[in-house]
This record gives structure tokens, sequence and C-alpha cells, in this order.
């Protein structure tokens, strides 16, 4: 089966289509605030861009130098948990860490503001005013995290292949849709894209072991591995810090020959 990747509004009621789908289908699941978990091992990583976030544009240079590691440890951190397909994937930008293959369905839910505010009411024990604003508020900073993280906007149904509202069907309707797409052969996992979904993984596997090596740590530096080996591009650099870069490039499990292109700056391939 593909992996179903989830982009969620604030309150949207997101968790309780996820557990009728596992309860449905048996999919594993996995969220933004899981990977996050698994990025924090890193310093508190994660932890420190979210929180810079709020000062990003007086603090724009220290945002900048935090939001390469975290991109790619967070899509390493998909990437090892989609390896072996069959998942759901929830959260509300997951699906710009990894380029559009074959079996990635990407889905947008809303709701209708109504029942957001119901919804928050009862989780955080507020009233309708307080309500609202926590909507507003997380709402914006999601559009502006988009934004600044991937240059998108999370809104923009060109970015979703299905987008739905759960205002205008129930939880077991948008269920049944679901089961029904996933189950098309056009979605099927095939050779060829579980090849590109390894060979991304090892690209990312380098490109994490360089952003928390503290020898390397503080370039950037873009890894892609084809038919003739891995290649790098980044910075200029030469002497040690060159050969620490091939060393740690090198050691990593799968990497048989690295090919180094200076001067060229890292850009995540997402969304072609």
């Amino acid at each position: 089966m593909p992996v179903l990747f989830i982009s969620r509004g604030t309150m949207s009621g997101v968790y309780r289509l996820v557990q009728c789908l596992q309860q449905r289908t048996g999919l594993r699941c996995a969220s933004h605030e899981s990977l996050t978990r698994i990025v924090n091992r890193y310093g508190e990583l994660a932890t420190r861009v979210v929180e810079g976030l709020a000062d990003a544009i007086s603090g724009y240079e220290q945002f900048s130098r935090l939001r390469w590691p975290y991109l790619v440890l967070m899509r390493h951190a998909l990437l090892e948990e989609i390896l072996e397909d069959n998942m759901i994937y929830q959260g509300y930008s997951g699906h710009f860490l990894l380029p559009t293959l074959q079996h990635f369905i990407r889905v947008r839910i809303d709701a209708p503001l109504e029942l957001r505010i119901k919804m928050t009411m009862e989780r955080l024990k507020c009233d309708e005013k307080d309500a609202r604003d926590y909507i507003t508020k997380a709402d914006e900073e999601r559009v502006r995290w988009g934004r600044f993280m991937f240059g998108r906007d999370l809104r923009d149904p060109r970015y979703y292949d299905l987008h739905l509202n759960l205002g205008h069907m129930s939880l077991e309707a948008m269920c049944g849709i679901f089961e029904r797409v996933m189950a098309e052969e056009e979605f099927k996992i095939l050779p060829e894209t579980r090849m590109k979904v390894e060979r991304l993984f090892l690209a990312t596997s380098v490109e994490a072991a360089l952003v928390t090596d503290p020898r390397t740590q503080s370039f950037e530096i873009a890894a892609k591995v084809g038919d003739g080996g891995l290649s790098l591009s980044g910075p200029y650099l030469e002497g040690a810090e060159m050969k620490a870069v091939m060393e740690i490039a090198g050691a990593v499990p799968g990497v048989e020959k690295v090919r180094y292109s200076p001067g060229y700056a890292p850009t995540l391939d997402i969304q072609r």
C-alpha cells in the first residue's frame, strides 16, 4: 500500500480520522510530534528551531543556521519511518520534506471554524473567544512556518492530491474515500520508486552524519545518490575540512564512492 501524508489545520479533527483509518486498515502512523522527538535527540534542535521562529525576522541569521540541520534530520526521521511504506503520516508540512513519488498520496484536511472552535473549547477547557484566538494564532504560525522552512503556502491546493472538509462528510465516509484511493493500482509501490526512497534515505543519512558531527556541522552540504555513487555539493573546502567531510560520508553504511562538487548551495529536493 502507499504512504498517506495528511496535512492538518489546527484542531481540524485529524486525530480522530487517523484513528478511524488505523482501525480499518491497521496501517502504522507517524506524526510531526514523533519526528520532532527523534530530532531532539540531537541537542533539542527541533525545539530550538520552533522557539526561534518567533524571532526569525530579527534573528534571521541564527534561524538560518538551524534550518538546514533541522530539515535534514526531520527528513531522515521521516524516511526511516516510510522505508517499509504502508503508513500514515499526519502533520502540517511533512510532505514538503520529500519529492512526489508514485506511492505518496498527499491530502489536506480542513474543518469548519465552528467545529474547530467547539473541539478547541472541549480540549483546552476554554471559552469561545479564547478558542477562536488560539486557532487564529496557531494557523498563522503554521503558515509562516511553511513559508520560512519550504517557501510554500500550506493552504495552496497545488501541493495536494486530495483536499477534503470534515464539515461536508462524516469520518466514516472520509475513511472510506481514503481506503478506496489507497487501493488503486496507480498508487502501488513499484521497484523503481522503492529504489528512489532507498537512495534518498542513504543520501539523507550522509547529510545527517555531516550535520551532527562537530567537524562539519556548520557546513551546508547536500548529498545525492545515483548510479555513479554518492555526489556531495557544498561550499569550497580544503585540507582538514575536506578530509573530514570525505571521511564522514564514506563511513556511512552503503556508501562506496564519494564525489564532491564545491561552489553549489544545497537545496532540499522537494516539489518539482
